[in-house]
């Protein structure tokens, strides 16, 4: 469900999702990465069942360098960041940018579980790399090979789990394969938008006390394992 907010400046009501699709695609225009680059529209066109059997490797190549849909996950990832119940159910999952969720899914007795795992700290990896560290416009490369294996070992977990390839499964191959790219997209939008967050909305009463009980859960853990 998309989360509605009035712009303080026009007054103008609008959604998280519609803001954060706005502000993604200038970070793309402003950073000089084209969404779909070398990506060949009519690559399949005309061609035989048996060619395409045969090319089948090249299809897919063709196919992943399409990402209008990466766009539309980075934006929906975005707006989850104002949806409490989202952030609720990504803390279940979440580790230290510094820990290892792979020592975790070793633990886990479901396959999608260990999905949910990979990806949601590979999407932790992104945003923060891209956004929230203060340090993120020096830290050059640093854990983009982390981010990259979270986000292939969660394709390949959703891959198992529903038997094959998916819109879902592809979207995550992409990042995995050019997440320093959607990094350097995110930090470009950080750069050129310093109100890129700057939006208000209000929770209902039910809304406020889940975030506060799932607050007061996350810092309770912290201070049961002796973290400030």
């Amino acid at each position: 469900m998309p989360v509605h907010f009035k712009h303080l400046d026009s007054g103008k009501i609008d959604t998280t999702e519609s803001f954060f699709s706005n502000q993604f695609l200038r970070g793309r225009i402003d950073s000089g990465k084209e969404s779909n680059a070398g990506f060949d529209l009519i690559f399949e066109e005309g061609r035989s069942e048996e060619w395409c059997e045969q090319h089948w490797k090249e299809i897919k190549a063709n196919e992943m360098k399409y990402d209008e849909d990466v766009n539309q996950y980075i934006s929906l990832t975005l707006a989850d960041l104002a949806n409490p119940k989202s952030l609720a159910f990504a803390n279940q999952y979440t580790v230290g940018i510094d820990d290892d969720a792979g020592k975790i899914a070793v633990t886990l007795q479901e396959q999608i579980k260990s999905y949910f795992l990979y990806k949601i700290n590979a999407d932790f990896l992104l945003l923060s790399l891209g956004l929230f560290r203060p340090d993120s416009n020096i830290l050059g490369e640093a854990y983009f090979d982390k981010g990259e294996s979270y986000y292939f070992a969660a394709a390949s977990n959703l891959k198992s789990v529903r038997g094959g390839r998916s819109g879902m499964s592809d979207v995550l191959e992409k990042l995995s394969g050019g997440f320093g790219k959607y990094v350097e997209i995110l930090r470009t939008m950080k750069n050129s938008a310093d109100n890129f967050l700057s939006f208000n909305f209000k929770f209902s009463k039910a809304e406020m006390l889940d975030l506060e009980a799932s607050l007061s859960q996350v810092a309770q853990k912290k201070q049961d394992s002796g973290l400030s």
